[in-house]
């Protein structure tokens, strides 16, 4: 019974690896090689957010090169809410004339989508064109804005953000 149990707990650990890993369509697609930089759960007080992970076509992470950031959602939130939190991270990071601020909450409100649990978005980087964001596999729209864009995904990559544990763990830090 103690072997049944000890290869179970096995199975559901290596099962678990893989479904935290599992690349996108998104990602296969735009990535000629993709390799899985880091990934994490970001949790707010004990409640799983969503998953997150970073992929690239390097075996390191480098802004220099196409990378995707994919999040896989675990609760449902409005676009309205999902920009504004954005522009708030950004904030948080960097200081935004009003101008920037209200040019960059209009542009990210044209390209994200309301999320529920099970929904993904894939933010694809590539270096000096922008960041094409995409919604559960299909392509919703383009931040052709270069400066907005390494905004965009410092959110999560920049180790200053609101969660630098997580961001760690998606560069491979404390894996």
């Amino acid at each position: 019974m103690k072997k049944i149990c000890y290869q179970f707990l096995v199975f559901l650990f290596f099962a678990a690896q893989i479904q935290a890993a599992e690349i996108s369509p998104a990602i296969s697609q735009n990535l000629n090689q993709s390799y899985l930089i880091g990934d994490s759960d970001l949790n707010f007080f004990g409640l799983k957010v969503y998953h997150i992970a970073l992929w690239s076509v390097e075996k390191s992470f480098s802004y220099d090169k196409k990378f995707a950031v994919q999040i896989r959602y675990n609760m449902n939130f409005s676009k309205e809410d999902l920009a504004q939190r954005s522009i708030d991270e950004i904030e948080r990071l960097h200081v935004l004339s009003a101008q920037d601020k209200e040019n960059y909450l209009i542009a990210l409100k044209k390209i994200f989508s309301s999320v529920k649990k099970g929904d993904e978005k894939v933010a694809l980087f590539v270096p000096n064109q922008g960041v094409e964001m995409f919604y559960n596999g299909k392509l919703n729209g383009k931040i052709s804005d270069q400066k907005l864009a390494r905004l965009f995904v410092d959110i999560w990559l920049d180790e200053r953000g609101s969660y630098p544990k997580v961001t760690r763990k998606i560069l491979g830090k404390d894996n």
